[in-house]
């Protein structure tokens, strides 16, 4: 089954704080903005999305970006596993979401076309 890359991502109180904190350590921004209340900073092969409380309720959550969305869907399902939310599948992309046994959230999604980003945002 294909993933695709995973951002890690943490529910920080307010983003443009984090996204300092994590430029400091070398992390550079590739999507988001302070205004929203999120941003995906990278450093090397790892991506961090920093999310406010209004897009996350847990700490963590692992997000799976540019897989296959209707395979995931059916080898999950196939598995006996229940999604936290009903999948979306829209125009060769969409998304779903399971919860692992310690409650952490996994999120997968794609958009048609979607490509790992790894350029700052200017």
């Amino acid at each position: 089954m294909e993933l695709g890359w995973c951002d890690v991502c943490l529910r920080v109180n307010k983003v443009l704080v984090s996204r300092e904190f994590y430029g400091d350590l070398g992390f550079w921004q590739v999507e988001g903005s302070d205004e929203e209340g999120w941003a995906v900073v990278t450093n090397g092969d790892l991506r961090l999305g920093l999310f406010e409380p209004q897009y996350m309720t847990g700490p963590i959550s692992l997000n799976f970006r540019g897989g296959e969305i209707t395979d995931i869907c059916a080898k999950l399902s196939l598995k006996g596993h229940a999604f936290s939310k009903p999948p979306k599948l829209v125009n060769g992309g969409g998304s779903v979401s399971i919860t692992d046994p310690d409650g952490t959230s996994i999120f997968f999604d794609c958009i048609a076309g979607e490509t790992k980003k790894v350029e700052p945002i200017s």
